[in-house]
């Protein structure tokens, strides 16, 4: 029989995982198996995960009230390794690794538990520095099968009052990873990681669950806990892109099936303005989740955007994407991503080509909000314009130049009009999920046919009277006004700043002609 060595718990514990916090979705991963299991037996309870975490104490304790181990299958499923009674694609664990990761972060890990009536608590000990001390000597050549017998000891308590009782809880006593240890933190990462239900504040859920119940999807959802709070994954209605505040228009779904017809994955995503990329909140980025349960990190997905550095545009939404059970697509051991598999590649075609329509939507955003932009400053000009004619001219020349603005002004108006006629139209005919955005702008739809649009008084640009002859002037002469205006045509010609240029004149005009 081959010889097992002891690296391998290297690699099943310091080794597991890149974030400690991983610990966490383990142990309600978990949970969460034995909480199905439960439900089945026992239908009509409720069952609940507890996380509690003692910052002065160093000691954190994940707990669930499901059907607890029995007694006789202690060792069996507390103390083997890697034997693991759990069905792939039934369970969300099925390995038999995991609850080793804690050994990791602590100096002593328990597993503590008592079975559906039954009188019995069983205390499993494992000591995680009695097995840093084995993995780092050298000279000490144990097998795997021996280093766990000499570092685990099981303690069994009998009680009648057990029997009431039904519970799972994993204590791990002086934490030496400070990081698992902040309350707020881990709450935070637990409410995208763990399999629970969305928040009633988010007021699309309803809109996921239709979805889902039209296509006969589910979500397993949990009751989890961190301290006193019950935690919903994170999403948001409103957030900050690009130093600007947006909302949260809509979402819109992806649902896709393989070459045979079986569905493998469905999600969903935010629809907004898209000005930019999502900033400083726990939700953002679209989210890779088998069994509810997230896969990797919020840069999982960047993988999908396969065009340069365009991955920055996944960055723009948050959502999910949820593999199904049918797909047979089933996580890897560090559950970072999903194992290599026969359908992984047609997945992964699947989800980039979805994430090539999520890019597009991008560029047509920002074509919408050019064009509305470029409408916007182009009114602005023709205000301007308007003012300044309404005044009168100080010149033949400063006559000609604004007429020159104000027919390339109309022209550029004419223009965007045209653009953001011809992009509302795509979006109409591809019923584009930015139809769910607020209308951007109120002004009516232009088309390339539509007549120029002409001032509001089209005889400030067909004959506009000079300056000096308003009312104001009436107390000077015709030599006197005509010095006036050729004071008014320097100051226009010589100074290069717009704003500056009007104010002095109007400054001059007030003081003139008060």
């Amino acid at each position: 029989m081959a010889r097992v060595g002891k690296n391998l718990l290297e690699s099943v514990t310091r080794s597991m995982y890149k974030d400690s916090k991983c610990v966490y979705r383990e142990y309600i991963q978990n949970a969460a198996d034995q909480i199905d299991t439960a439900r089945k037996l026992r239908p009509d309870l409720d069952y609940n995960v507890y996380v509690t975490i003692e910052q002065q104490l160093k000691r954190i304790t994940i707990e669930d009230n499901a059907t607890g181990v029995r007694a006789d299958s202690v060792r069996a499923l507390l103390i083997d390794v890697a034997c693991s009674e759990k069905v792939r694609g039934v369970n969300k664990g099925f390995r038999g690794i995991g609850r080793l990761g804690g050994l990791a972060y602590c100096k002593t890990l328990k597993f503590e538990t008592s079975y559906f009536d039954e009188d019995i608590v069983s205390i499993v000990t494992w000591d995680a520095v009695r097995l840093t001390q084995i993995l780092d000597d050298n000279n000490d050549d144990s097998e795997v099968g021996e280093v766990i017998d000499s570092i685990t000891q099981i303690t069994v308590k009998k009680d009648d009052s057990y029997k009431e009782k039904h519970y799972f809880k994993v204590i791990m006593e002086d934490v030496t990873d400070e990081k698992l240890l902040v309350e707020k933190d881990i709450r935070d990462y637990l409410s995208m990681v763990s399999p629970v239900d969305y928040s009633n504040h988010f007021v699309f859920r309803r809109k996921i669950y239709d979805f889902m119940k039209e296509h006969n999807l589910h979500l397993d959802c949990y009751n989890i806990f961190v301290g006193d709070t019950q935690i919903f994954k994170d999403y948001t209605m409103s957030f900050v892109a690009k130093q600007m505040e947006d909302d949260i228009s809509g979402v819109d779904f992806f649902y896709q099936t393989n070459s045979l017809g079986v569905p493998i994955y469905w999600g969903w995503y935010s629809i907004s303005h898209l000005r930019g990329i999502i900033k400083n909140h726990n939700a953002a980025n679209i989210r890779l989740r088998c069994e509810n349960i997230q896969l990797g990190d919020e840069t999982t997905c960047y993988k999908f955007m396969t065009n340069g550095d365009k991955h920055r545009f996944v960055r723009y939404f948050f959502g999910e994407i949820n593999v199904l059970p049918s797909s047979k697509l089933v996580p890897n051991s560090d559950r970072d991503y999903l194992r290599e598999d026969d359908g992984l590649k047609e997945f992964e075609n699947l989800v980039e080509k979805d994430f090539l329509k999520l890019e597009k939507l991008c560029y047509l955003a920002s074509g919408l909000r050019t064009e509305n932009e470029t409408i916007r400053r182009k009114d602005a000009e023709k205000k301007s314009i308007e003012e300044k004619l309404s005044k009168g001219v100080v010149s033949e020349e400063s006559k000609e130049k604004l007429q020159k603005s104000w027919t390339k002004l109309q022209e550029d108006r004419q223009k965007a009009y045209a653009k953001l006629a011809k992009l509302q139209q795509e979006m109409q005919k591809s019923n584009s999920p930015l139809l769910m955005l607020q209308p951007i702008n109120a002004t009516p739809i232009l088309t390339s046919t539509t007549k120029t649009e002409q001032p509001t008084n089209p005889s400030y640009v067909i004959a506009s009277g000079l300056r000096t002859d308003n009312v104001g002037y009436n107390k000077f002469n015709s030599r006197e006004k005509k010095l006036i205006l050729t004071i008014y045509n320097v100051i226009d010609q010589t100074l290069n700043n717009e704003k500056e240029r009007e104010a002095l004149i109007d400054k001059i005009e007030k003081e003139i002609t008060k």
